[in-house]
């Protein structure tokens, strides 16, 4: 699940545990660029992300580490935002109403049963709107400035590719919580001194017998914890070698030894194994659709309107889909009649998707509403199909991608931070 889904979850199941009775003098915590923290924002965070990892099973880490990785968090995702918006990043009401879909029907809801919950559960449909807006924004600004950064050339793919099929070892997937202790960028002798010192109070916590997700709650660097560390299920494809040769050794419940990288240090707890097909059959669809594209220049009205006319002309109508898609798409791929060829499942945004795993061969959608506009969508066949050459290469590029993301986001948060005034009052 990524981290921005989470996210949604988090504050769409979490139960709020404040009291309007209790009225307290809001105060300054933390300047951030041209902005503020204040008392009140921090404890409602921590209500509600304490009651979240009780409610994940995990055990709450003492009021004061709790406060302390709280108020970095939103440390960081303040600066983070603030970065955003100073570079032109937007999101729309139309993405936020979208976002909210997606996580009612991940939780079989509708829209409005959604809402309501969230009400039940003492929270905001403003906050949680505001809640998204400020995820979404964090999502563009890493996928701009790092993903769109990262370079996989062909010869790391190839070798990834040979060592899948030659390492039998790669059919296991490792369920991982880890811990961070992160070092600064040209550290200094006492900022090494501290990360050691942390590592080592880290270790001793472990010793003790004391939860390692609360552990890393409580001291963990990574982004990741207040989740616990959870890094959820892995294989070799999507973790560092480092992080590879560690678990090699480790028997489930087993933490690893203090590993070093050039972000820090690390810790990992392997929860549990299991085994991975090495076969992996889909189902491909052949598809074709025409779009009616929504932008600055065609209102969503316009476009429904023209999309609703071709839909009936095909329809009703009887008038040729290929045809109508060649003069009427908006789409580069009208000029092929629609044609989007062979789609494997999670190549298309979750509301065409939908759409198409729900029509029978033959059959023409009705007005199917994404992020692009409307679309008409027709399904022309359906088969098994073992996952292809070109299809282990998209998923090797995704796989090493996703590995040197990791690292690099970790890293580039440090960098932005060092950039930011950042004061802590009191």
């Amino acid at each position: 699940m990524s981290f921005l889904f989470k996210f949604f979850l988090f504050f769409s199941l979490t139960t709020a545990v404040f009291s309007e009775d209790i009225i307290s003098l809001d105060r300054i915590i933390a300047i951030v660029g041209d902005g503020v923290i204040t008392e009140v924002e921090l404890t409602k965070e921590i209500s509600l992300t304490r009651q979240n990892l009780v409610n994940s099973g995990s055990s709450a880490p003492d009021l004061t580490y709790l406060r302390q990785q709280v108020l970095e968090r939103m440390i960081t995702r303040k600066v983070l935002t603030n970065l955003a918006d100073r570079t032109g990043i937007r999101v729309s009401d139309d993405e936020v109403r979208r976002a909210m879909q997606r996580i009612a029907q991940q939780q079989n809801l509708s829209m409005e049963d959604y809402l309501a919950v969230v009400e039940q559960n003492g929270l905001s449909v403003k906050h949680l709107r505001e809640t998204i807006v400020t995820e979404a924004k964090i999502l563009k600004l890493r996928r701009r400035e790092v993903e769109g950064k990262l370079i996989v050339n062909d010869s790391e793919i190839k070798s990834y590719i040979e060592k899948l099929k030659s390492d039998v070892s790669d059919q296991n997937e490792s369920l991982i919580a880890h811990i961070l202790i992160a070092i600064p960028e040209n550290a200094t002798p006492e900022d090494l001194k501290n990360a050691q010192e942390k590592v080592v109070q880290a270790n001793s916590k472990i010793d003790e017998g004391l939860d390692f997700r609360q552990v890393a709650a409580e001291l963990s660097d990574a982004t990741d914890a207040l989740e616990g560390g959870m890094m959820g299920w892995r294989d070799q494809s999507n973790l560092p070698d480092l992080f590879i040769d560690a678990l090699s050794g480790m028997r489930i419940g087993q933490t690893s030894d203090v590993l070093r990288s050039s972000n820090g240090f690390h810790i990992l707890y392997l929860m549990d194994k299991r085994g991975r097909d090495a076969q992996i059959i889909v189902q491909q669809t052949l598809v074709r659709h025409i779009l009616f594209r929504v932008d600055k220049i065609v209102p969503d009205e316009d476009a429904q309107i023209k999309a609703v006319e071709i839909r009936n002309r095909i329809v009703i109508g009887g008038e040729d889909f290929e045809t109508l898609a060649k003069s009427a798409s908006d789409d580069p791929s009208g000029s092929k009649g629609g044609v989007l060829g062979w789609l494997m499942p999670g190549e298309t945004v979750p509301e065409f998707e939908q759409a198409l795993a729900g029509l029978a061969i033959g059959e023409v959608s009705e007005l199917v509403r994404t992020q692009f506009g409307y679309h008409l969508i027709e399904v022309l066949d359906r088969r098994d199909s073992d996952i292809s050459e070109d299809r282990q290469i998209a998923v090797a590029r995704q796989a090493l991608m996703q590995k040197k993301l990791e690292f690099r986001f970790e890293e580039w948060i440090r960098d932005v931070r060092d950039t930011t005034f950042i004061k802590y009052v009191n």
